[in-house]
Formats: structure tokens, sequence, C-alpha cells
């Protein structure tokens, strides 16, 4: 098995790729193959299962994010004489991904509006105002790509968010020429972005894809790309200040209900005091708890899921919902429970950034500890499965002794520019469990050989007879 491994990498290796793989007897823990695999190397999404296992054994599978509804004033007949106030808990979840229809995004905004309007408020003098001071304000990691902000990937983290602060757009080109310029539908149907459209309609047997992109602090986003004639498709475009957006859909939430705000859209200033008083809560949101967050964050590989886990680790064991702070606590959770880490460095929860470093031996050894504790089965149904689930459904697909493994392979995968990473859980054809890791850097162009090679790798291990 080793020596099969191994010479699957040359081809790699020879042109000069970085290549670790590092595997575990679970029942024994015997190495079976070290190939760099204590060298630190960009993890990718890998880095996901250090923020998601240090996520789970310190906060606890049933942790929550809570969103609060407060307001500043008092009742007069139908008029709140006063600001509402949403105070931000970093939660990830307010969004349709919960709801019994995925697609009503703005299921809790639009919730709270009409339990205003069921107590009789037709008028808010006030202002809207987001209390997101739970996370700092440096929303947009330094180290991950400007000119893609746009994408749904690279969400801006706020300690009030919405939708993961993504617009979702729906394109159709049924009925549609080639050459034909499309308007996308948003969800939520909502005035705080602007869409300017550049896609055509393509010719079948043409390739197709969209890409979004908007400046710094904008919310002017520009589409372009194709989508094939007679086909539809639903992405997804990052928007600027989570806060914000949450507070503009609210207030179009509320008009709807037929309630008018006569103040502000705003965010509370950083030293802005509110009486945060039990009687002044007029509604409250929990987010689902932290083990189904974790299936998302891994089955999904969602970048903005991780990082609102990241940054509340950092505001509970820090005190600062910080990238940094937050890093910090995941660097030190492996250093005191005794993993390997020599030479990581670890400055996002996602793994988006270039700049993240970790070896394939301490990732094995992150999913052995929480493979062998008490967490165990919570942290399997993170993981995606072989043909099954998450990142992983269409995967091993190559023939049909790829199809039979896949069902036996749990991973987590990883993909940045220059690598491709897996590290999981594999149980061969006797019935013996490995945990892995593969890892790919440093390889120019032939992506599509890098997947191959990790798919024909994993497979083997699967195939295995020891």
């Amino acid at each position: 098995m080793r020596r099969a491994v191994l010479a699957l990498a040359e081809p790699l290796t020879s042109r000069g790729a970085t290549v670790a793989i590092y595997v575990l007897d679970t029942r024994t823990s015997e190495i079976l193959i070290n190939s760099n695999g204590e060298k630190p190397l960009r993890p990718a999404s890998c880095n996901k299962l250090l923020t998601t296992a240090a996520g789970l054994t310190l906060l606890g599978r049933d942790f929550r994010f809570v969103t609060e509804l407060y307001t500043t004033g008092t009742t007069a007949g139908e008029t709140l004489r006063g600001s509402l106030v949403v105070r931000g808990g970093g939660d990830p979840t307010i969004s349709g991904r919960f709801e019994a229809d995925k697609r009503d995004v703005a299921a809790t905004p639009k919730a709270w509006a009409a339990a205003l309007r069921a107590n009789g408020i037709r008028t808010i003098e006030g202002d809207l105002v987001a209390d997101d001071r739970i996370f700092d304000r440096e929303f947009f990691h330094p180290f991950w790509y400007p000119r893609e902000r746009g994408e749904w990937y690279e969400a801006e983290v706020w300690g009030l968010s919405f939708n993961d602060n993504c617009v979702d757009l729906s394109w159709s080109a049924v009925g549609k020429l080639p050459g034909t310029l499309l308007t996308p539908a948003l969800n939520p149907p909502t005035k705080y972005v602007n869409i300017r459209s550049g896609v055509t309609v393509a010719a079948r047997g043409r390739e197709s894809g969209r890409t979004y992109f908007r400046e710094e602090t904008s919310n002017d986003i520009l589409a372009t790309g194709t989508l094939t004639v007679d086909t539809e498709k639903e992405d997804s475009a990052s928007v600027h200040d989570g806060a914000r957006y949450f507070l503009t859909v609210f207030r179009e939430a509320l008009t709807s209900e037929g309630i008018t705000v006569n103040g502000l859209v705003r965010l509370v200033r950083p030293d802005e005091p509110v009486d945060y008083a039990p009687e002044r809560l007029l509604a409250r949101r929990e987010s689902p708890p932290l083990d189904q967050v974790c299936n998302v964050i891994n089955r999904n590989s969602q970048n903005f899921y991780a990082e609102c886990l990241l940054k509340m680790l950092g505001r509970r064991l820090r005190g600062e919902g910080s990238f940094a702070a937050g890093c910090s606590v995941v660097m030190d959770f492996c250093r005191e429970r005794g993993l390997y880490h020599e030479g990581h460095r670890m400055v996002d929860g996602s793994g988006l950034s270039p700049e993240n470093y970790v070896s394939a031996r301490q990732l094995v050894e992150v999913i052995a500890l929480m493979d062998g504790g008490t967490l165990r089965e919570v942290w399997r149904e993170t993981l995606p499965i072989g043909g099954k689930r998450g990142t992983l459904r269409a995967r091993f697909e190559q023939d049909d002794a790829s199809k039979a493994a896949a069902g036996r392979i749990y991973g987590k995968t990883g993909l940045i520019g220059g690598v491709r990473s897996i590290a999981g859980i594999v149980t061969n054809a006797a019935g013996r469990e490995m945990y892995y890791c593969v890892n790919v850097n440093g390889f120019r162009g032939g992506a599509d050989r890098v997947m191959e090679f990790i798919d024909d790798a994993v497979v083997t291990l699967a195939r295995s007879e020891f």
C-alpha cells in the first residue's frame, strides 16, 4: 500500500510540487505512511478541521449564537418613541439555510417586523441601530484575495450578519437566444445592492460560469460571464457591511408590514452606551446548536461560518472577537493537547489565506484527537463522505472500484491557488480504519491531474487489505 501510494505521487514531485502524505492506523497508532508529513504546508480548507475541533471542544456542541432586538424608548399608542437596536451575536445562520423554506432568507427580519405590527406599532420615531461590537471591524482578512471580494467564499465577517453576507442571484437562460444579456432575480429582493449584469447566454457545448466583482466598500456588484442556453443557475455574491445589510432588509420588512421608520439605518458608535435591560428586549433569535453549524463548515466548506466561529472563540476565550484572537485560541488548543505543531501558523479559520501553514501530521492528529473522544460521533457527522454528502458527493467516480470504495472515505477537502488537500478517515477493504492526510502544494497548472492523484491515493488506501 505504502509503495503504491508513493508511486502515484512521483509524477507530481518530478514537476516540482510538494506532496505530503501521512497515514496512521487508528487501532495501533502505527504510522503507515510519512512522506513530508511533518513539513508545514498551506492546508487550504483543511484548516477548518482545526477551527471546528477547537470550537466543539471549547464552546461545546450545544453552544448557540444569540441575536436580540431591543428598544431604547417607550410606546405611545401606535408609535415607538425611540430606536430599535439589533444586538449582534456573531451568528452566521441568519438566513434560509435552517428554515423549512430554504429560500426564505429573510425569515428572521420578517418575523420581527410581523411581531411589532401585531403589537400595534405603526411608527418608529428613532433609528434602526446595529450593535455589531461582539466582533471587531476587520471584516475582510488582509491576506485574502482583494480582487475576489465579490465572491461568496470571501464574504465579510461582521458581528451582525445576514444571509451569509451575500445576495442570492437566480439566472435563467430558458427560451433565450445565445448572446442575450441576462438580468438576475435577487433574493432577498432588496435595494441594498445594485447588480450590473454582463452575463450573456452561451450556446450549447460552450463552457459557462459567472464571476462577481465589487470595490472594497461598495455594493455595486458587476456580474460577468455566461449561462448555457435553456439552463438555470443560482449563485451568491458577497456584499459589504453585513450589519447594515440586516438592518436594510429589516427596514424593508417593516415597510411591508405598514410600519414607518423615521430615523436612520446606522451602526452603533464604538463608545455608544445601550441599555440592554431585560424589560427592553423585544425579540430573540438563537442559532441551531454548534454541532449543526460545524456540519455546514466541514461538509460544505463554508468559509463564512468558519470565520464567525473563529472570532467567537476569540471573543469567548480572549475577550476579543478578531481573527488574531481566534487563531491564538486554536493554536493554543493544539499545543495544550500535545498535537504536533512544528511550523504551525494560523491566520484565519477557513484556510482561505495562503499564509496558513500546518503539517499533514498535525491535521491527522487533530482528527485522531476528536475521533477518540466523547465527541466522536458528532465529529464524524461533520465530515463529507465519498459519493454521499458534502464536498465529496461527486468524488471518487473514476471507475467501479472507486465508486465501491467511496462510501468508506470520510474527508475534509481543501482548494486554493496552488493547493489541493484532503484529510479524514478511511476504512480499508479488510475493515481497518486509518486517519490520513494528502496535501499537494506548489503545483503549476494541471489541477485536474492533482485531484486525480489525490482521489487515486485515497482510493488505494480504501482498497488495501492489510
